[in-house]
């Protein structure tokens, strides 16, 4: 996976490598209470949020207390 080389190592180390975009992230390993759960309008504020955070830092996250791992896990989308 080729990403951008200013992404902090422990955002590198944080990153789950099975999702092919976004959406699927939030939807594969946010807590679906806290996702799906609370109406599409929620959905989509948070699916913005963690657009807006990949074009400002080049990745996006999930706090522990948010996800199913229960550690915080990051989203960074490749580059070609």
């Amino acid at each position: 996976m080729e990403t951008n080389s200013n992404i902090p190592k422990w955002v590198i180390g944080s990153a789950v490598t099975d999702c092919k975009d976004v959406y699927e992230f939030a939807y594969r390993y946010r807590k679906p209470d806290r996702f799906t759960g609370r109406g599409k309008e929620n959905e989509q504020a948070i699916l913005q949020s963690h657009i807006d955070d990949i074009a400002r830092h080049g990745y996006t996250s999930i706090a522990h207390h948010d996800n199913i791992a229960g550690k915080i896990l990051t989203y960074i989308p490749q580059t070609n």
